[in-house]
């Protein structure tokens, strides 16, 4: 009986270790973002841009900024501030998404959105 009982106990235990944390640290995204007059864009795969990008909760992701518009723009995202980018300048900006939701970022001044999904 007590056997028994502590072999559910390890099984229990083992289970418990496996179970996938939904905030893990350690994995850094690099993604390209572009900033066009009427586009603010982030590649998500090879040869693949998206204006709407889903990230899972604790993922932290390093943007490459290029200002491809023909005037100048700022971007903030969550407070990560790309600063005033001339037309054909880059930067880059790093940004922890710690929250879930839904959250639409704009280039400024009048600028193009960029929209953020996490989950």
């Amino acid at each position: 009986m007590a056997a028994a009982a502590l072999a559910a106990a390890a099984v229990g235990l083992g289970v418990a270790r496996s179970a996938r944390a939904t905030t893990v640290p350690g994995r850094l995204y690099v993604s390209p973002l572009v900033i066009y007059d009427n586009a603010v864009k982030v590649r998500i795969r090879h040869n693949t841009w998206a204006q709407t990008i889903h990230y899972l909760r604790g993922a932290e992701v390093r943007y490459d900024v290029t200002n491809r518009g023909t005037r100048a723009f700022s971007l903030n995202i969550l407070g990560s501030v790309t600063g005033r980018l001339a037309p054909g300048q880059r930067t880059s900006i790093l940004v922890y998404w710690g929250r879930r939701g839904s959250f639409v970022f704009r280039a400024f001044p009048r600028g193009a959105r960029l929209r953020v999904i996490v989950a």
